[in-house]
């Protein structure tokens, strides 16, 4: 099978994730980066936030032109399109007449933020793909809104490649590793402190300065965390707090899939989507206050015991659920040969 995958290869855990499993899986796979057609540097980065803010500019010409060229060039089966704003929907219309299109968006392209891309062109476009993928069961309401029924929940998922576990010694007891949000998480992880628990936080700087707490929070800072140290922090922490972005409307998040591979247990905020995936006190435990926080976190720290049998439980529930990038494509190519087939993935699913 050709496969055409569209997106941003800057990360690996976005649409070069899907390429390489697409590839894993033995299909004919090439790749459109849209990061090809972003400016660089300072001045041309801001450029193309107000070109990608606006929907204005040569560079989404030039896009739309390399989209259309490639598909006729390939003639893939598929042309799967990760998180795709800024090309125009009438190019997505015109390969939709010579491919099936499908799209996956894992932010929230229903809410208006200054600091993320316009969304007005994927919303658009999306009624010309056989299947669009959403990260949250939210967006599956919001897309039937404007009459657009052919979409469904792809759940997040860790990267074999960059999520799995290591031998080392657990020796961070508690830790949360992510950005900051005026959520109150940043008061959650002081309420732990003032109780004398040890914490190690990580994530971006630049957010977490932004917190009014960050004098209480600077010296359990241990920085960002990124590549090969994303993976051995999670590996190396007993309990991880798992907190959800409001911004976002998130009721689970990628990193409760990335954390039980690592046989690390999840100290998170509680929400029913949560607790389907991972039941209370099997595969996670809850909290849904500050005082529980506290009191849970303790009690987790002083029974090692029931640490290891709560991890245990989830890394072996991740292998029912199918946590990888892997087992998302699988789940592609599965609805993929059900539309080829003429039936409707949304009623086999």
């Amino acid at each position: 099978m050709k496969i055409l995958v569209v997106g941003s290869f800057r990360f690996e855990m976005y649409a070069k994730a899907f390429y390489d499993a697409f590839r894993r899986l033995g299909h004919e796979v090439e790749k459109i980066d849209t990061e090809d057609f972003v400016a660089k540097g300072f001045l041309g980065g801001t450029i193309e936030k107000v070109k990608h803010h606006w929907l204005v500019g040569s560079s989404i010409n030039v896009a739309d032109h390399a989209l259309k060229e490639r598909v006729r060039e390939f003639k893939p089966d598929l042309v799967f399109m990760y998180h795709c704003y800024f090309f125009h929907p009438s190019a997505v219309q015109e390969i939709s007449r010579k491919t099936t299109v499908f799209s996956y968006e894992n932010d929230d392209p229903f809410v208006r933020r200054n600091d993320k891309h316009n969304s007005s062109f994927y919303i658009a476009a999306a009624k010309y793909c056989k299947m669009n993928y959403v990260f949250r069961r939210k967006n599956v309401a919001d897309f039937a809104t404007l009459g657009i029924h052919n979409v469904k929940v792809l759940l997040p998922y860790y990267t074999e490649t960059r999520n799995f576990p290591m031998a080392c010694e657990k020796d961070i007891p508690l830790a949360f590793v992510g950005h900051w949000e005026d959520d109150g998480r940043d008061a959650m992880i002081k309420a732990l402190l003032d109780a004398g628990l040890p914490f190690e936080l990580y994530g971006d700087a630049l957010s977490w300065q932004n917190s009014p707490l960050w004098g209480d929070l600077e010296n359990i800072y241990f920085g960002p965390a990124l590549g090969d140290q994303y993976n051995a922090v999670l590996n190396r922490v007993q309990v991880a707090l798992v907190f959800f972005s409001r911004i976002n409307s998130d009721t689970y998040t990628r990193r409760c899939f990335e954390l039980p591979v690592t046989k690390t247990v999840m100290l998170s905020e509680y929400t029913e989507d949560m607790d389907k995936l991972w039941p209370e006190d099997e595969c996670c435990v809850y909290f849904r206050s500050k005082e529980e926080l506290v009191h849970k976190a303790a009690r987790l720290l002083d029974h090692p015991e029931e640490m290891k049998r709560i991890a245990e439980n989830a890394f072996n529930r991740l292998k029912v659920l199918g946590g990888s990038e892997t087992d998302r494509v699988r789940q592609v190519l599965a609805d993929y040969d059900a539309i080829a087939r003429g039936k409707n993935p949304l009623s086999e699913s």
